[in-house]
């Protein structure tokens, strides 16, 4: 890939920052703050005047979003309030629009309240990347600036600052759905030693096999609507004797009235 040398401060500040948002989402950072530094640092990206960025909400619109300036946070709420622009467009397409003049015809028909806000904020182009991690859209980065002044290594630089945000939004992805799995079956296993527990006691009680034992335990619950789990665990909470299943009391013998 073709960019600028990185003996520029700027280009230091954006390469240091890009291991910084893969791993961010991994150590707890929340999406505003993600977003936030993602703007802050595209903004040092020559040419860029101001940078916004959101994340799409389950109903598929802007959801969090974030400025580097009160400009780029205003015109990123702007979209989702308007429910068009650039971000917009290129969440749903998932392909870059570069350098799109906000003056030019083409831009005022495409978002036509978007783009006379956007010029009054100082601005005549805009520069969409997509935020896309597993062949899915997560959101955008709007870069605001100057039309023509914008270069090809600029929008390359800003691409890399996207995908590694995405990157990092991506394995915190997979690592909660991970976590919500283990817990899944936690609690699976967790019922699985209730019930065998249940089985046990309820055979030490009968004098019964495990399967007998099995079969009372699920009759009573079916005959009561209950959840099997919930009375296996109302069982080895009160092992004594006590109802749903109390203890049998031995009959008496005849001699012992004598």
């Amino acid at each position: 890939m073709n960019t600028e040398p990185l003996d520029s401060a700027w280009a230091q500040e954006v390469a240091a920052n890009l291991l910084v948002l893969v791993a961010a989402p991994a150590r707890g950072e929340d999406e505003e703050r993600l977003l936030r530094r993602l703007a802050h640092v595209t903004a040092l990206v020559p040419g860029v005047a101001a940078a916004s960025c959101n994340l799409l909400g389950p109903s598929g619109l802007p959801g969090h979003s974030a400025g580097s300036d009160d400009r780029a946070r205003r015109l990123g709420r702007l979209q989702a309030e308007l429910r068009e622009g650039p971000s917009l467009d290129v969440s749903r397409d998932m392909r870059l629009l570069a350098d799109v003049p906000l003056g030019d015809p083409r831009g005022r028909t495409r978002w036509p309240r978007f783009t006379g806000r956007a010029v009054s904020e100082g601005f005549t182009a805009v520069t969409a990347l997509p935020l896309a991690g597993q062949d899915r859209t997560l959101g955008a980065l709007a870069l605001y600036h100057r039309h023509g002044q914008l270069e090809l290594s600029g929008i390359r630089w800003a691409q890399l600052l996207a995908d590694a945000t995405a990157v990092g939004l991506s394995h915190r992805d997979v690592l909660r759905d991970a976590l919500v799995r283990a817990d899944q079956l936690q609690n699976a296993l967790n019922t699985r030693i209730v019930i065998e527990q249940a089985k046990g006691i309820l055979a030490e009680r009968f004098d019964c096999e495990l399967q007998e034992a099995f079969d009372r335990l699920r009759g009573h619950a079916r005959s009561h609507r209950m959840k099997l789990a919930d009375l296996a665990a109302l069982i080895v909470e009160n092992p004594s004797g006590c109802p749903p299943f109390p203890r049998q009391r031995p009959i008496a013998d005849a001699n012992d009235d004598a």
